[in-house]
Parts: C-alpha cells; structure tokens; sequence
C-alpha cells in the first residue's frame, strides 16, 4: 500500500508542469549535454590529430 501511495504522488508529480521529477530531468540533461560538448570537441580534434599520424 506504501509503494501504490509513492507511485500515485510519483505520478502526480512528472503531470505536473514544475514537478521536481522534471526539473531533475531537465539538470541532468543540462549536464550531459555539457559533458558532450566540452568533452566530445577535444575527444574529435584528438582523433582527428591521430588519424593524420596515418
């Protein structure tokens, strides 16, 4: 019966436009987005330098 009560107010929460569950998706998209950028861009320019070592 605990978990049903969890779930139902988990529920309620992401209907919500402002929920925490969103904001919680919404900062962890925000971070692997900046770990891609900043750490894809130097990853592809060093793949770029050992592919030119062919």
């Amino acid at each position: 019966m605990n978990l049903q009560l969890k779930l139902e107010a988990w529920i309620d929460d992401v209907n919500q436009e402002d929920g925490l569950t969103l904001q919680a998706f919404e900062k962890f998209l925000d971070v692997m987005f900046f770990l891609i950028k900043w750490a894809g861009i130097p990853f592809v320019i060093y793949l770029l330098f050992e592919i030119s070592k062919w």
